[in-house]
């Protein structure tokens, strides 16, 4: 993986730019059909999905050395974080991690996986939080976990190693609602100048019973993984007695989105969440916020059902590389 230097010399994509719409091929990638009818097929995302049964993901990852990750509990709340420091070194960018699953899941193996391979790809110290979740603990638990474990991260993170003045926050799914969440709570604190990207990567950024706004709810509704149904039901799980214009549940509800940090902000043409992160892109960059945005053609949520080493998530990497690399330099 190239360093920040030299990808910040090759960075093509230009400043403020939202892509339009390039995500209606109608063709799903043959790998990602292949997959969603093996690998993918009894995971959730149907109908009679269930919280035991979401907790009861097995994905197979491969290990990774555990003195390259210590466990933390910070804050009054005693809230539990990863830090992922495969370089055993100090002074790197931090990544702070939001994962997914629904608002229902807690962190699990495979995403730690990624969590350290993120930090050894890009240099960086990636801390993910293992934030409350849902029904046991409804909203706003995980969204009072994700910003105080934030606040914490940027008063002490160099006592793991990190650049508190290089702060990255990131989420996938349920976990990006999560990030852009925390850069408006952050924002509103007039404390948001330590984040310097946020990385929204297929993102829930809107209340999920607020659906029949967005095409790409209806027309892929089933059958892609991420399902209308398991939205509904997830959200109930999670937000049952919430304004279903919340912006803490729907980061897109908030009126004034302007002097948030830059966004990079990734989707999938066939993703029911696609054209709500396209339309937070777009209410951003009306906002004057900084933003990048890149869909994936023939995808589903979150790139999943690609063979390691895809193209699309090399692609991916290389994206989050030379946007961090435009906003740290």
């Amino acid at each position: 993986m190239k360093t920040l230097v030299p990808i910040l010399l090759a960075f093509s994509i230009s400043l403020s730019v939202v892509q339009a719409q390039t995500c209606n091929t109608g063709r799903l990638d043959p790998r990602v059909a292949h997959a969603l009818k093996t690998v993918l097929r009894d995971l959730p995302g149907s109908p009679t999905a269930s919280v035991e049964k979401i907790r009861d993901i097995r994905i197979p990852v491969s290990p990774f050395p555990q003195g390259d990750m210590q466990i933390l509990k910070v804050t009054s709340d005693s809230i539990p974080i990863q830090v992922f420091n495969p370089l055993h070194t100090t002074g790197l960018p931090i990544i702070i991690y939001y994962h997914p699953g629904g608002f229902v899941t807690p962190l699990l193996p495979f995403m730690q996986y990624e969590c350290w391979r993120q930090a050894k790809a890009f240099k960086a110290i990636v801390v993910a939080v293992d934030y409350r979740i849902a029904p046991e603990h409804p909203c706003p638990a995980a969204v009072d976990d994700s910003y105080n474990a934030f606040k914490w991260i940027s008063a002490y993170g160099q006592t793991f190693g990190g650049d508190t003045a290089k702060i990255v926050v990131e989420g996938l799914s349920a976990g990006g609602n999560l990030a852009a969440v925390v850069c408006q709570k952050a924002l509103i604190d007039g404390i948001s100048g330590h984040i310097k990207l946020q990385v929204l990567n297929c993102p829930s950024t809107d209340n999920a019973r607020n659906n029949a706004r967005y095409k790409s709810f209806q027309q892929y509704a089933s059958g892609y993984f991420q399902t209308k149904a398991f939205s509904e039901y997830t959200i109930e799980a999670y937000a049952p007695n919430e304004d279903l214009n919340n912006p803490e549940v729907g980061p897109i509800n908030r009126q004034n989105l302007s002097g948030l940090p830059p966004a990079l902000i990734l989707t999938a043409e066939f993703d029911p969440l696609r054209d709500e992160g396209q339309k937070y892109a777009e209410r951003l960059q009306r906002a004057g916020v900084q933003v990048w945005s890149h869909c994936f053609p023939g995808q589903i949520h979150c790139l999943l059902g690609l063979p390691p080493g895809s193209a699309e998530l090399e692609l991916a990497d290389e994206l989050l590389l030379r946007t961090i690399g435009s906003v740290l330099n």
